[in-house]
C-alpha cells in the first residue's frame, strides 16, 4: 500500500455467514474500529467496560474516511498514513472481533471469509463514489432483491433509509452528533450530496 492513497478495505463473514448477530456486536466491531487504529497495543478488557471513544491511543495508523457494518460484511474506506498502517489496523481489528465473536458463541473456525481485500481509490471521483456506495449499503437491508445499479433508481429511498441506520458513518457525515464520530479522523472530506 501507498503513503497517501485510499483504499477500500472490506470483507464478509466465512460462507456469508453473518459476522453481527445483535446490537453488542456491532457496538463491539465500532470500538475496535477505533481502538485499533493505534500504535499502541489495548487491553480487551477496556472495552466494554469504560468510555471507549473518550480515550486517546495516540498516533493513528490510518485515517478512516467512512466505514458501513452489514450483518454479514464490513466496508472501511481509508487513508493510508504510515507505511503498513492498514495491514496493521486490520491485523488488530478482525483477529481481536474474531476472538470476541468466538468466546461469546462458542464458535470454532474461520469468522471471515479468507483475508480482507484492499482496492485502491484511484481520483477523487471514485472516493466520493466510494463514500456513497458505502453510506448507501443498508438500502440493500431493505430492498435485498434490487441490483446494486438498481439503488441509483431509488436513490431518495436509499438515502432516507440510510440516514437511520446506526452502524456507519453516514450520521457522522450529516453533521449528527454522536461519540463514536471519533472513529473517523478526515473530518475535512465530510460531504453533505447525499443528505
Amino acid at each position: 500500500m501507498i503513503i497517501e492513497e485510499y483504499y477500500h478495505v472490506y470483507n464478509r463473514g466465512a460462507h456469508k455467514a453473518l459476522i453481527f448477530l445483535d446490537e453488542a456486536d456491532y457496538l463491539r466491531f465500532l470500538h475496535l474500529l477505533y481502538v485499533s487504529n493505534s500504535e499502541k497495543p489495548f487491553l480487551f478488557k477496556l472495552i466494554g467496560n469504560t468510555d471507549i471513544f473518550g480515550l486517546d491511543f495516540g498516533t493513528k495508523l490510518v485515517d478512516v474516511v467512512a466505514y458501513c457494518l452489514m450483518p454479514n460484511h464490513f466496508h472501511i474506506a481509508i487513508k493510508e498514513i504510515q507505511k503498513g498502517g492498514t495491514t496493521k489496523y486490520i491485523r488488530k481489528l478482525c483477529p481481536a472481533y474474531s476472538m470476541y465473536y468466538n468466546i461469546k458463541y462458542d464458535h470454532s473456525g474461520t469468522l471471515f471469509q479468507g483475508g480482507y481485500k484492499a482496492k485502491p481509490v484511484t481520483d477523487q471521483e471514485y472516493l466520493n463514489t466510494l463514500i456513497d456506495y458505502i453510506h448507501l449499503n443498508p438500502f440493500g437491508l431493505k430492498e435485498p432483491e434490487l441490483m446494486k445499479d438498481a439503488h441509483r433508481d431509488y436513490i431518495e429511498k436509499a438515502v432516507e433509509y440510510s440516514k437511520e441506520y446506526e452502524y456507519s458513518s453516514f450520521k457522522d457525515y450529516l453533521g449528527i452528533s454522536r461519540e463514536q464520530k471519533v472513529i473517523l479522523n478526515r473530518s475535512d472530506l465530510f460531504r453533505s450530496d447525499l443528505g
